[in-house]
């Protein structure tokens, strides 16, 4: 199994690992609404030494970022929320490889400003500096290449400014997520017709992972988390162009009913009856995904990627506090 990782890794290079592949994550069983979930512990998962911070879903899809680097970049740059759970990890891969790291974001509200917290914290202790763009700029960064370029090259003082899409969605994400499809194909094997759900913000994950699990007995589905199901699936049609035109896609889940990243009753009570269950997951992504998967669940085995975040639950809590749906103590 690991010599299969290895060379999985090498491959996807062509030379000997820089980075060496972090070991498998463990699968492990829990107990929810009276059935069995596997659980694929990815939020154990992290990139080796000083890569440390490089962790979960993230350590996946930058694998052979942080194993290839960035040639002759003198800096790096990329767009998204200020609490992104990529955010922080990109700024750990920046700050291992000796890179200034500019984060592109919309204007950070005043009070994350006086009293900074979360993955917005972390990113800026590992030495991110921030780009705030007004709405109109903020999309003009994700869809016209040539002026954000030249944008980025103003901004650093300095070129070439290497591009990492929002939430590392873009082929070099590939590498990383099929050894997680290698390591899946082993664990399901005592699992015939395991259905593998996976929470989805750009589809990155479950593309690549449907790419790479086509010669098992699984069915690979997306759970929309913060766009509509339509939409998840144009990203991943993008994607796929973008990574080989291989055609093959999961199953994309109903999405859930909430909003994405608003406090809400129903996503805190998904969030406890987790926890009851030994099972500790984000505040955002998680609850959503375990709606899809229980509004389709089957007789077959049903497991689930725990993609990490849990960083980012006290900010969230926080936000449910002020919403008055969370106790002063809990979770703390």
């Amino acid at each position: 199994m690991m010599r299969r990782l290895a060379l999985l890794a090498a491959s996807a290079r062509g030379a000997a690992p820089v980075v060496r592949a972090p070991p498998a994550s463990p699968l492990q069983p829990f107990m929810v609404r009276g059935r069995q979930i596997l659980v694929k512990r990815d939020d154990r998962y992290a990139l080796p030494g000083a890569l440390s911070g490089v962790a979960g879903n993230k350590a996946r899809k930058l694998y052979a970022l942080a194993d290839r680097g960035f040639g002759n970049a003198k800096a790096l740059a990329s767009l998204g929320g200020h609490q992104s759970n990529a955010f922080p990890c990109i700024a750990a891969l920046c700050q291992a490889q000796n890179l200034p790291f500019y984060f592109v974001c919309k204007p950070v509200p005043r009070w994350l400003r006086s009293n900074p917290a979360g993955n917005y914290a972390r990113a800026l202790a590992l030495g991110a500096e921030l780009v705030p763009l007004k709405a109109a700029d903020y999309r003009r960064c994700i869809t016209d290449d040539v002026w954000r370029k030249e944008f980025l090259a103003d901004v650093a003082g300095l070129e070439p400014v290497a591009w990492v899409p929002q939430g590392a969605a873009s082929r070099d994400a590939e590498p990383g997520v099929q050894m997680l499809a290698a390591e899946l194909g082993a664990d399901l094997a005592p699992y015939p017709g395991c259905r593998v759900v996976v929470p989805a913000g750009t589809g990155t994950t479950a593309l690549f992972l449907a790419r790479h699990m086509r010669e098992y007995d699984v069915e690979v589905c997306a759970a929309p988390c913060a766009t509509g199901a339509a939409e998840l699936q144009r990203q991943m049609v993008v994607l796929d162009a973008a990574s080989g035109n291989v055609g093959v896609f999961p199953t994309v889940l109903e999405p859930s009913p909430y909003r994405f990243g608003a406090p809400d009753a129903r996503v805190l009570a998904t969030w406890r009856e987790l926890a009851a269950a030994g099972l500790h997951v984000d505040l955002v992504y998680a609850p959503a995904a375990f709606h899809a998967l229980f509004a389709t669940c089957d007789d077959r085995p049903q497991c689930y990627v725990h993609s990490g975040g849990n960083a980012g639950v006290a900010t969230q809590l926080n936000r449910y506090r002020q919403a008055g749906l969370v106790g002063a103590g809990e979770g703390e």
